[in-house]
């Protein structure tokens, strides 16, 4: 991990947040929904933006992501992580996900789901985390983790 802890911080985001979140969504899924022949709805995102706890990632004071997650009943399921492109391969996102492993542990859930494109690199940051494979559909994986109590 190239990154320091001591660099990095969540903040809750707002709806003041929603245009970057949504921006930054659209151009970092662009080429996997092309790929698979999705259409991407920005009023969509817009629509979930409200139902789901999202946070800005900072580092050394630079806002340089978001990510958005909802608890169901036994699970909180991890909707999105977006990073700036220059900020990936750093160790921001093992750093994000030990995050949100300890959120689901704080807020009694059993595991962490989340769904990713089967072409997505991050996929294979999950697999190294210890995220299995629990189904899939045309273009994406459905990943698991149980949260250690």
């Amino acid at each position: 991990m190239n990154v320091k802890e001591a660099d990095l911080r969540l903040q809750p985001a707002t709806l003041e947040d929603l245009s970057f979140a949504r921006e930054l969504t659209r151009v970092n899924m662009r080429d996997y929904y092309v790929r698979y022949g999705l259409v991407w709805l920005p009023e969509a995102f817009d629509a979930e933006w409200p139902l789901r706890e999202s946070f800005r990632v900072h580092k050394d004071g630079r806002l340089i992501g978001f990510l958005g997650f909802t608890v169901e009943d036994s699970y909180l399921y991890l909707r999105d992580v977006q990073l700036i492109e220059a900020y990936r391969g750093e160790g921001v996102g093992a750093w994000i996900m030990a995050s949100i492993q300890r959120t689901a542990s704080e807020r009694g859930c059993q595991s962490v789901r989340l769904k990713v494109f089967k072409t997505n690199p991050a996929a294979n940051l999950y697999r190294s985390l210890g995220y299995t494979c629990v189904g899939e559909e045309a273009a994406l994986l459905w990943m698991e983790q149980r949260v250690d109590s």
